[in-house]
């Protein structure tokens, strides 16, 4: 969050304020021009909550916690807010969600004010915010070797990407969400010879359609009310790479001019006469499968050929399920060094369920349910208690495929199951009373009532 503060600093010109909370609504940065217009300075706001701050704001009324909480872009919102110190001010807004591994980690929040910033300021403040900030620049260090994995597929494909990282044409990532496109565009980045040059990110459902032809082709001055000269992201990451993630909510408009980028490697700006060349590896990634959008007609069917020269397929965590020990692993320690924890382990149980779980938000939920059970649990091992409730009940729709459920009720499928995991963990603990109890966190009464009652010897 520090590097994303310092490299927004470049925006003073534009804006009176800046501000950054974190996912929990703490202000972690802030900066103002004009001090004496709120009376806050950095000392009076810094590490406190946002309505500790403001205290007559509400959450229905922040656009910064919405933004925080639904992922969305606020451009230019009008607001007027009263801090503790009982100053009222009016300010034309930005709020643009912090993205890391497409996970909102924060938000940015930019301000002027009503009553300073002139006219020539404030048309000059939408071109160049958007094209600066609406990008996910952070989280770029990641290289192949981050990629925790012992998956057959996952190593092909890693060694795919080593051999051909240097390829200048286009790349098309597809995955479902949660499985890891952006770590793989950042490994592409950091391992290619373009890893010191930019990479700027983009996700094509963030932005308007109205605005993104100029965000990604930039603006000439006189092309509508209000613009500048601008660059658009293309220009921005000449030499590096651009990378497009949900290209397939780009409108087909949008989509004909990305094509004469792919093919000529020329752009021109929004009322520009002239072409302008720029040298730009494109990478676009799906979350829906490619055939399936080529045939709904929401990617064209020529951009669809020229981006997958290179197609790099991502694997979902429940076709590699051995890949979900190591994963467990590697967020414990994770966490372990975050959050100052020493959690040493898992119960078998716990095990057992996140093995047997088909993950459908893969890596990212594995992640945020990790992170969810540091939160809740006290000890040194994660214990089934410690797990969200949510997991169980989806467990009933995670039963083998060999095992025919139809027709039985929502307690007989509850039985079932665990019955199943009773027998399982007592043959684990071959067939030690006192540890598969502990495990279980039951009594050994109960335990012993269970296995009597599923008939488990």
């Amino acid at each position: 969050m520090n590097q994303y503060f310092e490299q927004n600093l470049r925006l003073v010109d534009y804006i009176d304020g800046m501000m950054i909370v974190d996912k929990n609504c703490v202000i972690k940065h802030y900066y103002t021009a004009y001090p004496n217009v709120g009376q806050l300075e950095e000392k009076d706001v810094l590490n406190k909550n946002l309505f500790e701050v403001y205290p007559h704001l509400t959450r229905e009324g922040s656009y910064i916690y919405r933004a925080l909480k639904t992922g969305e872009s606020f451009i230019n919102y009008e607001q007027e807010y009263t801090s503790y110190k009982g100053v009222a001010v009016r300010a034309s807004c930005t709020a643009l969600p912090i993205k890391e591994q497409g996970e909102i980690t924060g938000v940015i929040d930019m301000v002027l004010y009503k009553d300073i910033c002139g006219q020539d300021k404030r048309l000059s403040f939408d071109m160049n915010l958007l094209n600066i900030l609406a990008t996910d620049r952070i989280n770029q260090s990641s290289t192949l070797d981050d990629i925790v994995t012992q998956d057959p597929r996952m190593l092909a494909l890693k060694n795919r990407i080593l051999s051909t990282t240097d390829w200048n044409a286009p790349v098309l990532v597809y995955g479902k969400t949660g499985t890891g496109k952006e770590l793989i565009v950042n490994a592409i980045h950091k391992s290619s010879s373009r890893r010191n040059k930019p990479l700027i990110k983009q996700n094509c459902a963030a932005i308007p359609s109205t605005l993104l032809e100029s965000i990604l082709f930039g603006t000439v001055s006189g092309s509508f009310t209000g613009a500048k000269d601008t660059p658009g992201l293309f220009e921005l990451a000449d030499g590096g790479i651009l990378f497009l993630d949900e290209i397939n909510s780009m409108e087909l408009e949008a989509q004909a001019k990305l094509l004469r980028v792919l093919e000529d490697g020329t752009i021109r700006r929004l009322g520009d006469k002239h072409a302008r060349k720029v040298d730009v590896k494109v990478i676009a990634a799906m979350n829906e499968s490619p055939e399936m959008c080529v045939k709904e007609k929401k990617i064209r069917e020529d951009i669809y050929y020229r981006l997958c020269v290179l197609r790099y397929d991502i694997p979902s965590l429940c076709e590699r399920q051995g890949d979900i020990p190591l994963l467990m692993e590697y967020f414990r320690t994770y966490y372990n060094r975050q959050l100052s924890r020493n959690v040493l382990s898992y119960s078998s149980e716990v095990s057992h369920i996140f093995c047997q779980y088909n993950w459908p938000g893969n890596v990212r939920e594995l992640r945020n349910v990790i992170e969810a059970t540091f939160y809740a649990s006290s000890g040194t091992t994660i214990m089934q208690s410690d797990i969200p409730e949510y997991m169980l009940s989806k467990m009933l729709h995670c039963t083998p495929c060999s095992e025919d459920i139809t027709g039985l009720s929502l307690s007989q499928m509850v039985e079932r199951y665990e019955a199943r995991v009773i027998s399982e963990t007592y043959g684990r603990n071959q067939k030690n009373l006192t540890k598969t109890a502990a495990d279980l966190q039951l009594t050994k009464q109960g335990l012993a009532y269970k296995l009597k009652k599923y008939q488990i010897k």
